[in-house]
């Protein structure tokens, strides 16, 4: 009997060291996840991690109304984004893991890793980035799990509306006396062939800033001020900005976020650049999704009742789509855009409307190849200056020498993941190319998030009156290119 016992202690004891082995604490701590910190975890605190292996946020709430746990590993070409695997107690949401606190103050997040995942972490670490929820812990539990077939992109909280007729109830405003700006000077611009030009004919180059999403919370809707559009008209140079609004993500218009609070936003915005005589170009930032087939009713109804209530302010353009990602030209955006326009053109028959195009917006030469039937329209082209080099330098270069208007509608400094790689050079070899081709760009974009592509530095709490040492990299380069522009 004593042995039998003593068999017994020995396998108990073998199995809580399994048990032990088989989730293990790498983080432990009270940090709350601001913009301007982040968490760096080396690949050898994660022991030989693998394919299903689970890592464990615990997680505190926070008063923060916009909350989320962000996952990198630091490639040399800079920060991944590690996506793609499972979730429990949270989903992912534009990018970002939300946690799911229902009701609790405390969770504990779980993402099951995919093969890649894996091998990121190996190879380079990892590091937690995020923002409204104290940290307490990461663990690893090296017990296998079962990814999901399909990564869910988005939790959807709204649906979408019902196709059907749109009658806008808003009531149009007063022709805008404007004063002062750019606008004093230009007034109402118009398309004709490659080109943008202003009421005189003359050609005319958009440039200025875009803000980040103004759904992701007052962090970031901020800067849709006075004080920051006459900042960047006045000191940068800026004769237009960028009203970025997501549809779908984290709290976007049509994902949970405060419709009337997020439209008041916009109108706000528009005022503000109106009354400092800047063109506002209102952007329905269509996100990694076919908007032909998500929120289109949603965003004929926006679009509508934007451009009724402002159908006599003639520097208000609108971007229909963002980056319409895996939707083919022909059988998605151009349908989408058939349907968006008209509604557009009831409300103000002659703004300047600019469509995006395939693959976050970069193939353009499926527009060339097709074109929309509409007057005063242009197509959006991206890039990101260390990512997209000389092959998308000549894509745009051949479409416009074509004959298409090309709007860049949003630009970065450094790599596509919009965080590492910033390059001076690739950089002025766009901007050479937009002062050859006469092409509108904006930067993205005007905020202190702690990543490459803000203009601010996560440090930097003013809305104005910045110094270069408040500036990063991306802004000192921005504000020092926009300068040496036209007025």
């Amino acid at each position: 009997m004593k042995k039998m016992l003593k068999l017994i202690g020995v396998a108990i004891a073998f199995a809580s060291s399994l048990s032990a082995f088989a989730q293990t604490k790498i983080y432990s701590g009270k940090s709350e996840l601001v913009w301007e910190s982040s968490i760096k975890l080396e690949s050898s605190q994660f022991g030989d991690i693998s394919e299903g292996n689970s890592l464990l946020f615990k997680v505190k709430k926070s008063k923060n109304e916009y909350q989320n746990i962000k996952i990198y590993a630091p490639t040399q070409f800079g920060w991944k984004e590690l996506v793609g695997g499972g979730y429990t107690n949270g989903f992912h949401n534009g990018g970002a893991i939300a946690p799911d606190f229902e009701k609790k103050k405390e969770t504990t997040v779980s993402y099951v890793l995919t093969e890649e995942n894996a091998q990121d972490i190996k190879s380079s670490g990892m590091i937690v980035h995020g923002f409204g929820v104290k940290l307490l812990e990461i663990s690893v539990s090296y017990t296998k799990s079962a990814l999901p077939e399909k990564e869910v992109q988005e939790t959807t909280q709204d649906e979408s509306l019902p196709e059907g007729p749109v009658v806008s109830t808003e009531t149009t405003k007063e022709k805008p006396n404007i004063k002062e700006g750019p606008f004093v000077k230009h007034g109402k611009l118009n398309v004709n062939g490659a080109y943008l030009y202003d009421e005189h004919n003359a050609k005319y180059m958009l440039h200025g800033m875009s803000t980040h999403g103004i759904n992701f919370g007052k962090d970031f809707s901020k800067y849709v001020c006075e004080e920051s559009f006459k900042e960047i008209r006045d000191k940068w140079n800026s004769n237009c900005i960028r009203l970025a609004l997501y549809p779908g993500d984290y709290s976007g218009y049509c994902n949970g976020g405060n419709k009337d609070e997020l439209k008041k936003i916009v109108e706000d915005g528009i005022e503000y650049a109106t009354k400092l005589g800047m063109y506002v170009l209102v952007d329905w930032h269509v996100h990694q999704f076919n908007p032909n087939e998500k929120w289109k009713q949603d965003a004929k109804v926006f679009l509508s009742d934007i451009s009724k209530k402002y159908a006599k302010y003639d520097n208000v353009l609108y971007e229909i789509c963002n980056e319409p990602t895996g939707s083919p030209w022909d059988s998605a955006i151009k349908p989408y855009a058939q349907d968006i326009i008209p509604v557009i053109r009831e409300n103000a028959p002659n703004s300047v409307i600019v469509v995006g195009t395939n693959t976050w917006s970069q193939d353009i030469h499926e527009a060339l190849a097709n074109p929309l039937d509409f007057k005063n329209v242009m197509y959006t082209f991206h890039f990101y200056a260390n990512t997209h080099t000389d092959s998308m330098r000549q894509r745009v270069s051949d479409c416009i020498e074509s004959g298409l208007p090309v709007f860049i509608t949003e630009f970065g400094t450094c790599d596509a993941s919009g965080n590492g790689g910033f390059n001076k050079v690739e950089s002025e070899k766009w901007f050479e190319l937009c002062n050859k081709y006469n092409i509108s760009h904006l930067n993205w974009s005007l905020c202190n998030k702690n990543e490459t592509a803000s203009a601010l530095k996560p440090k930097c709490k003013k809305l104005s009156n910045w110094k270069d040492s408040d500036l990063t990299d991306s802004g000192k380069l921005i504000k020092q290119h926009l300068n040496t522009l036209s007025k």
